[in-house]
Order: C-alpha cells, then structure tokens, then sequence
C-alpha cells in the first residue's frame, strides 16, 4: 500500500498531501477554541498564532516536504527542490488570511 503522506508534491502544485493534513488539522484545532469562546485575542495569543502560520508550520512543512523528496528519488539536484523555497511565501499568505478571519470571527463572538 502506497502512502499518500510520503510523497512529495507533484510539479508546480507546491503542497502536498500532509501539508493539506497540517493545513486542516490547525483550521480544525482554532475553530473548536473559536466556538467555544476560549480564544480570546490577548497579545500572547496573536503572538502565538503569528509564530505558528509565520515560523513554525512553513519550517515543519519544507522539512517534511524535503524529507520526502530525500526518500523517493536516489539523486536529488538542487534544482528539483528549487520549489520548497515558494512554499514559505505561501503558508505566510495562508497565516495572514487566517489571523484575518480569526480576528473577524473572535469579534462577531465578543
């Protein structure tokens, strides 16, 4: 059996499968804080959230992306990796909207 979270991801898609299960798995964990009102927008909870979609998730995303490229092909040129680099930007645009739709979503709940 093939696992799908192995595979690095397929040309100019930049996101593979287990930065879709990162994606979702954080949306799932904010909106439960969310509807039960244990989110409360204070400094260190959007410092939190900023160092998550900011630092944390595109690091863990570009190790996990290279670790999967390292283990299915037998030569990996640094051209065919050249994409990871684009993937940082990306999860930065995905933490903005986020903490964007945080902050209208906590606001509507206050």
């Amino acid at each position: 059996m093939k696992n799908i979270f192995r595979e690095p991801a397929e040309p100019f898609t930049f996101f593979s499968y287990s930065d879709f299960l990162i994606l979702i798995i954080i949306n799932l964990i904010l909106y439960i804080l969310i509807k039960k009102k244990w989110l409360t927008l204070i400094r260190i909870n959007k410092i939190t959230i900023g160092l998550l979609f900011l630092i944390i998730v595109p690091v863990l995303s570009t190790q996990i992306e290279l670790n999967n490229v390292h283990n299915k092909f037998e030569m990996v040129d640094g051209f065919n990796v050249l994409y990871v680099i684009f993937k940082i930007p990306i999860w930065w645009i995905i933490g903005i909207l986020n903490i964007y739709l945080i902050n209208m979503k906590v606001k509507n709940y206050v």
